[in-house]
């Protein structure tokens, strides 16, 4: 029986009616563990119409998850025989989901339970269904526990990326002293002690009260002496049993897992007529409760866990088909059995790379390697290079994953396998590029060539060649880039590897674009379908990330919206967390060449706030921030560019160099900063003109132009905004950089003219655009011209620190919340203010409305999530000047 849930159900009834009648819904239901999620989504269920189809899936505590576990359970349940083989990845899966959902005649209800362990695609999938659910009559239900997800858990950030309107959530609280009453009424417990030691947590209580013993049992202080308690009042050998069953995380299979169990039917009886296990709609059981399957585990002794895991690892050996390779690697992890963890644990590491979990991958391929001092050195070596491949992907490239790929390198050395030494090179250059370290990376290439061209192996010989493609094309000299790809092609033969092929053409059609060649969007294409038709994860990030770079240069900001939108959602499926935040980078460029100064701020400072990605990852998002700080006027421009230009001459590729410099002119520009101006010009004169784009070179001679009327050598036909604004139509300029979507170039070249009524025109286009040095700049520039400053229409807008936030949160408001965040209550922060508390709720009402916010905690949690919001930061606009 449920206590004080009412409201809660009657609460998910009227959303499920409002998801059937075809806008489907989200529930995020929290609460701490044993509070009774469960307990409460049976109930809801039961209630459901004939009409109404329930499916479960469940995430488990393994030591590692099962990628896309519970999505897989759904799957299982949803799907026909003929359409699930149980195999797919979640680019398949998903949509072969949502395209059931929409088209079945029976609404359903999607349930997720334990969404706090769940592995990255679940969440992916959680993410997609969750942005398309207003398409279907879907109520899709996660419930997870609070405690467990704390500010910096993925599942907060997807929660954050549904839609607002589409989620409801619903806390469940604990239960009152009235409740407690009810349930301890007929035993000898006082319900006020119970309440203050249980906190009003429903199993808390139940697990207290379940205690039958007429002596009176000293009360527990957690769920782990109720538990122990309790257990101890059974039979030895049930006991014992469960001891047993406590150490399985996922559901338990009786025919299975209780056959080394003597008199396992009995004890599995006697247990769920206890209501210490549960069946589940499968036939399988559970715990009743994670805690108390956690709670009898922990009461094993360390020796004792060892043998439980043994005994429950040979059964698995002797049907191991019977198992997932990701179940064997945790009993045999807790059982300490090295034999199988190093058979089972790479089956499971290859299987989690082959669908996109590459977190899920490295941590599997890290259990073998705790046990690698008993592989044999070949093991040893592949394990250590399938550790650092996918830690690389998934986590970040640190010394760690270097060293890993020495020792690999050291073990293939030490066993003769020139082939695989020239191979492990190979990688390590590519490591090397990732840290920035420019010169190691070249070194390691070219050992690595020079010892493949001594192998008599074309294929490796060919990958090596189109690296080398690769490394001239990321050092923008294109042409060589072209070459070594096509040279790369015809080493490999007449029928190259899908691997070899999708590399060099990445190369190649990347190289042409930028050389004005528009049939190497034909090349990216075709390298980019047969990436993600031969699961090929990093080529094909490879190629979005080249494409999406492409696409903003050369101001094709409608293409470029599209593939970073598709490169995002693909590198976050599938784990590649490192280009996910470099193509933050080009996310951020792409807002400031729109106009969209903020959002590009708040995209940058987002990717640079993570400390575990490599300086080459960040370096796109810093180039950017800088960029953003500069135009909004904002003191700590200057810092963040010189940081941006340090790092970018560490890489010794001018792709980063050039768009530092050509800040560092608009900077010198924007502050009429003549001696500025001059030295960033001179740096960009000594880059040789084919190793810009023909954009890069036009934007180098506009800010050339307007810093010192200086012409730049090399010019060739410049693209047709730029050349109008060189040629002085500036008007016509103007128009051309709006039709592309280039509003920051659009409203300077507007501004850059005498008439009062465009330059007032130019100004308010730019406070749209919170550019606040460039609005300085161009009425400056207009006096000095001439033009009366009264002529020139500014308004007034927004509050200052308001125009400071992308939440419209004026000064008052941000230091409200900063005593929010210090924890002070609205009495207190009256107190400190010395307002009334009336004045106080109000600004407390408007700040959550601001911050889509539906409590205090949220409001502060969003507070520390974005610097934004730090009134210390941002209670004043830095940088206005004259114009406001």
């Amino acid at each position: 029986m449920l206590f004080e849930r009412d409201t809660e159900l009657q609460r998910l009834a009227d959303l499920t009616a409002e998801a059937m009648a075809g806008a489907g819904r989200v529930i995020a239901l929290s609460g701490e563990a044993g509070i009774g999620k469960s307990s409460l989504l049976r109930e809801f269920v039961a209630g459901l119409s004939d009409q109404t189809r329930a499916y479960w899936g469940m995430c488990d505590a393994l030591f590692t998850p099962r990628p896309l576990g519970p999505v897989q359970d759904i799957a299982a349940l949803l799907l026909d025989q003929d359409e699930y083989r149980g195999n797919e990845g979640a680019i398949a899966l998903f949509p072969q989901l949502f395209a059931r959902l929409q088209q079945s005649d029976t609404p359903a209800v999607l349930i997720i339970e334990d969404v706090h362990w769940a592995d990255v695609g679940t969440l992916d999938f959680i993410r997609f269904l969750g942005r398309r659910i207003a398409l279907c009559p879907v109520l899709l239900v996660i419930s997870f526990r609070d405690d467990e997800v704390g500010r910096d858990h993925p599942l907060r950030r997807v929660l954050g990326d549904l839609p607002s309107d589409r989620v409801e959530r619903i806390e469940l609280s604990p239960l009152s002293i009235e409740a407690v009453r009810q349930l301890a009424a007929g035993s000898e417990r006082n319900a006020e002690r119970l309440l203050q030691i249980t906190g009003g947590n429903p199993f808390f209580v139940s697990e207290i009260l379940s205690d039958k013993s007429d002596e009176e049992a000293r009360v527990p202080e957690s769920v782990q002496d109720a538990v122990a308690g309790r257990l101890a009042r059974l039979d030895e050998k049930h006991r014992s049993f469960l001891e047993a069953l406590s150490i399985i995380p996922v559901p338990i299979e009786p025919a299975l897992h209780g056959r080394w169990i003597e008199d396992h039917e009995q004890w599995i009886e006697q247990s769920i007529a206890s209501g210490i296990l549960v069946s589940t709609s499968d036939g399988r059981l559970r715990f009743r409760h994670e805690l108390a399957r956690l709670a009898t585990s922990q009461r094993c002794s360390s020796h004792e866990l060892v043998r439980l895991h043994q005994k429950h690892l040979a059964l698995m050996l002797e049907l191991p088909d019977k198992f997932a390779a990701c179940e064997i690697v945790h009993h045999a992890k807790g059982a300490l059995d090295a034999k199988a963890v190093l058979d089972y644990a790479p089956v499971a590491g290859e299987r989690a790379a082959r669908l996109g979990a590459h977190s899920e991958a490295a941590a599997y391929f890290e259990t073998a390697l705790d046990f690698v001092d008993e592989a044999s050195p070949e093991l040893a070596a592949e394990l250590y290079e399938s550790w650092a491949y996918e830690a690389g992907l998934a986590l970040k490239v640190d010394d760690r994953v270097i060293e890993a790929r020495r020792h690999a390198l050291t073990l293939w050395r030490a066993i003769g396998r020139e082939d695989k030494v020239a191979e492990n090179l190979r990688r390590l250059s590519r490591l090397h590029w990732y840290r920035g370290e420019a010169a190691q990376a070249g070194r390691y290439l070219d050992d690595s060539i020079a010892l493949f061209e001594q192998l008599d192996d074309a294929e490796k010989l060919a990958m090596a060649y189109s690296m080398r493609s690769q490394m001239m094309m990321l050092n923008s000299r294109m042409d060589e880039a072209i070459d070594w790809g096509h040279r790369a092609l015809e080493t490999a033969g007449s029928e190259p590897p899908a691997e070899i092929l999708v590399h060099a053409l990445n190369n190649i059609g990347t190289a042409k674009l930028f050389l004005g060649q528009e049939d190497g969007l034909d090349d990216l294409q075709r390298s980019l379908s047969l990436a993600l038709d031969n699961h090929l994860h990093e080529d094909a990030a490879r190629v979005f990330t080249n494409l999406s770079e492409y696409a903003v240069d050369l101001r094709k900001l409608d293409l470029a919206e599209e593939v970073l939108h598709r490169g995002i959602a693909f590198d976050v499926e599938h784990d590649l967390d490192s280009w996910t935040f470099y193509l933050r980078g080009r996310q951020a460029q792409l807002r400031l060449e729109q106009g969209r100064l903020q959002e590009a701020k708040d995209i940058a400072e987002i990717v640079l706030a993570r400390p575990d990605q490599t300086m080459l990852m960040q370096l796109p998002a810093r180039i950017m921030l800088g960029k953003a700080q500069l135009r909004m006027g904002q003191s700590g421009a200057g810092q963040t560019l010189e940081q941006a230009r340090a790092d970018a001459l560490q890489t010794s590729e001018v792709q980063y160099q050039i768009p530092v410099l050509l800040t560092l002119m608009e900077r010198a520009w924007l502050a009429d900063d003549m001696a500025k101006a001059k030295e960033a010009f001179a740096s960009l004169k000594k880059i040789d003109a084919h190793r810009f784009s023909k954009w890069g070179r036009a934007e180098f001679a506009f800010w050339a132009q307007l810093c010192g009327g200086w012409k730049v050598p090399g010019l060739g036909k410049a693209p047709h905004p730029f050349r109008l604004a060189l040629e002085g139509e500036m008007t016509a300029a103007s128009e051309a950089f709006s039709a592309l979507g280039s509003h920051y170039l659009s409203a300077i070249c507007l501004g850059l003219q005498d008439d009062p009524e465009r330059i007032s025109d130019a100004v308010a286009q730019l406070q749209q655009q919170e550019a606040a040095a460039a609005i300085n700049r161009l009425v400056t520039l207009a006096v000095e011209r001439g033009i009366a400053r009264e002529a020139i229409r500014i308004a007034r807008g927004p509050y200052k620190a308001a125009r400071t936030n992308s939440f419209g949160l004026t000064a008052k408001e941000q230091t409200v919340l900063g005593l929010m965040t210090e924890g002070l209550s609205n009495g207190e922060i009256a107190e400190r203010l010395s307002r009334s508390p009336r004045t106080v709720e109000h600004h407390v009402s408007s700040i959550l409305q601001k911050l889509d916010a539906e409590s205090r905690l949220g409001a502060v949690l969003k507070a520390q999530q974005y610097p934004e919001l730090d009134p210390e930061i941002t209670g004043r606009v830095e940088g206005s000047g004259p114009v406001t």
